[in-house]
């Protein structure tokens, strides 16, 4: 797939109120079509600060939200009501007003090793309908997505296609550094994918990572450069 084509799908607007707004319109729609043809929706959606001004646009939508089931691409290692966890700002922002009455499934389970910390997070997502019905993923401007980034000795296993491994034990080159990320093969089993990105210098990162062809430097490459499920790009300044 040529870099053109990597990249053919983006939307760019002028603010990112306008890019939430839309994404959050897109994802309504979405998880409305999937209760209607199946009866239930999954959704998968990331943490961080980005995805926020969705969340608040989202959670009012007058979606059958007791049919929706929802967990995160990522997760920090922390206690679950740390300010840094994922999923405390998932339930802060986004599981709130209509939308508190959808199931969240949290993949982190806190006092357990590792390891077991990457079979609970492959439970967890065993809650939800599959394929995902959608999933939303942002991208930091070292090119990571989710929490699978560039120099982790885990990236490897992690973007293999091939793995069976649902979640994946990572570092982060920032602290809190432990973290648990879907692998690539378990995000791309969706229906829809949205990136979700702001900022010139993140999109100076989409560019450089879909010319550079090295989804080791940058794994955003290996999301948009696959042909197994259409990204769609969400990008404002």
């Amino acid at each position: 797939m040529s870099a053109r084509q990597c990249l053919e799908a983006a939307q760019r607007f002028a603010g990112t109120d306008r890019a939430a707004a839309a994404l959050a319109t897109r994802v309504g729609e979405v998880i409305g079509f999937a209760v209607a043809a199946r009866g239930r929706a999954s959704l998968l959606v990331p943490g961080g600060n980005t995805p926020i001004p969705v969340f608040e646009a989202l959670r009012n939508r007058s979606l059958t939200w007791d049919k929706v089931y929802i967990s995160l691409t990522d997760e920090r290692r922390v206690p679950l009501d740390d300010p840094q966890s994922n999923a405390q700002g998932v339930r802060t922002h986004l599981l709130q007003g209509r939308a508190a009455a959808a199931h969240f499934h949290p993949l982190h389970r806190e006092g357990i090793d590792a390891r077991a910390d990457e079979a609970a997070c492959g439970a967890a997502l065993g809650m939800l309908p599959r394929p995902f019905d959608a999933v939303i993923l942002g991208m930091g401007t070292d090119g990571h997505i989710a929490s699978l980034f560039p120099g982790d000795p885990a990236l490897p296993r992690a973007l293999d296609p091939r793995t069976e491994a649902r979640c994946a034990i990572t570092t982060a080159p920032t602290p809190p550094h432990e973290r648990l990320s879907l692998t690539l093969a378990t995000l791309l089993e969706a229906r829809w994918i949205a990136l979700h990105v702001t900022g010139e210098a993140k999109w100076a990162t989409l560019e450089a990572a879909v010319h550079s062809a090295d989804a080791a430097q940058y794994p955003v490459h290996a999301l948009l450069c696959q042909r197994r499920v259409p990204v769609h790009v969400y990008w404002s300044p």
